[in-house]
């Protein structure tokens, strides 16, 4: 919210289904999804809007923070907002009117070449929407900049992006039929499932890419950056005292000059961290924190591709201050687990199949691709004889509800419980 102006931003996200060719076959801009709404706080009154994605089809949100800050532009003091939105163009607008002042990309971008100047509107690729077939592209629906908090330092008038390449291939489900209250994106997900050959796997997972972009808002374009490990990295803080916080997913916490990007200060957290870091004072004393541990939804799904990273989870608020010399318990011991005992496989190749594709669509999100789990929730492949015996009662009867995993029933039928149970044993048997 900004008082000088009586407004107040939000950012809204993507429409249900994705895919516009399902939710509105007419096309159409769909006004407001993926837009910067400026309100009038006491009433709710619409004063304008900036739709970063117009027609939005790929799960394009601009759900991602606004920064309010004062920018000279050509000369000329500008009251700005400005976003770096899922879609991985970086927009710099006028915060009085919505007007796009600058917009350029911040990320690789395969969906558009750029931005028109003079309508605001994304200049689409062929087959972006991928109307004539599957179409490979970045960003995928994780985004060029997901929820992990940027940053603006009002000294260096640089902001501090959590960048990632994370590339989808968007296709339409060729079968869709929308489900009152589940997750409908009208794509085929069957596109999403990785390859099982580890050498193939290998070279999907160097895809993957994530960054600490310091990028300057008025020239648009980056002046520094620090390339990470991998991808869903944390959110940012930027100081007074030059520095930038951030984790990342090889559990550390690290402090870079804010003007250099020079590497100081890091820690070892014994665990990854997405969280944004925050900073307060007690007694004339400066603090940072951050919430420490590797979740979310890469951390559920993303297993066979994020490095080793999956360190076990240690959830904890870390606190940081100068001068300070507390240490974190020594990790215990660590030991690579046991090949899984695997019941013999009595189903055909057929119902394993149907199996896979029940999994991709209804399971994979929690429990990653391939089955592969990204370490917060159990890895299927090593489900011992107890779980095979209580299926059904797990899966469809919710017998592990208060574990999290929900029951299935009346959304998958018996024959595609196990039919998803034949294909987790195919999975165990390959990792043996």
């Amino acid at each position: 919210m900004t008082r000088d102006l009586d407004l107040l931003y939000i950012g809204v996200g993507n429409g249900s289904p994705w895919n516009r060719q399902i939710r509105s076959p007419g096309g159409g801009d769909n006004l407001f999804l993926s837009s910067i709404v400026a309100l009038r706080p006491a009433t709710g009154e619409y004063v304008w809007h900036y739709q970063t994605t117009p027609g939005e089809t790929w799960d394009y949100t601009a759900a991602q923070h606004i920064i309010l800050a004062d920018l000279e532009i050509d000369g000329q003091q500008r009251m700005v907002a400005m976003q770096a939105p899922k879609n991985g163009f970086f927009y710099v607008l006028d915060r009085e009117t919505g007007e796009l002042i600058s917009a350029q990309n911040y990320v690789p971008v395969t969906w558009a070449t750029g931005i028109d100047q003079e309508t605001g509107r994304p200049i689409e690729t062929a087959n972006a929407r991928y109307t004539d077939g599957p179409n490979l592209q970045l960003p995928g629906p994780a985004g060029g900049h997901n929820w992990h908090p940027m940053a603006f330092s009002p000294d260096t008038n640089l902001v501090y992006v959590p960048a990632q390449e994370i590339p989808n291939l968007y296709g339409s489900d060729p079968d869709f039929d929308f489900r009152q209250g589940e997750w409908n994106t009208g794509t085929d997900q069957l596109l999403w499932d990785l390859p099982e050959n580890p050498l193939e796997l290998m070279k999907v997972a160097a895809m993957l890419r994530g960054h600490l972009s310091a990028w300057d808002p008025v020239a648009q374009k980056e002046v520094w950056r620090y390339q990470h490990a991998g991808p869903w990295n944390g959110g940012v803080l930027a100081t007074a005292g030059n520095l930038v916080f951030q984790g990342n997913i090889v559990g550390e916490f690290v402090a870079y000059s804010a003007d250099k990007g020079e590497r100081l200060w890091a820690f070892p957290t014994q665990t990854g961290i997405t969280a944004g870091p925050v900073t307060y004072e007690i007694d004339g004393e400066q603090y940072v924190a951050v919430a420490v541990g590797w979740g979310t939804l890469m951390g559920m799904l993303a297993g066979p591709t994020t490095v080793p990273l999956q360190m076990s989870n240690r959830s904890r608020v870390l606190t940081f201050r100068l001068a300070a010399n507390g240490k974190l318990p020594e990790l215990p011991a660590v030991s690579a687990p046991a090949a899984p005992e695997v019941p013999e496989q009595t189903a055909s190749a057929e119902t394993t199949e149907q199996g896979r594709r029940v999994y991709t669509e209804r399971c994979l999100l929690c429990h990653g691709y391939s089955v592969v789990s990204g370490g917060l929730t159990p890895d299927l492949r090593y489900s011992n004889a107890q779980v095979y015996a209580e299926w059904d009662a797990i899966v469809l009867g919710g017998s592990r509800s208060a574990n999290g995993m929900p029951p299935f029933a009346g959304l998958l039928s018996a024959e595609q419980s196990q039919a998803v149970k034949a294909y987790i044993i195919d999975r165990a048997q390959a990792l043996r």
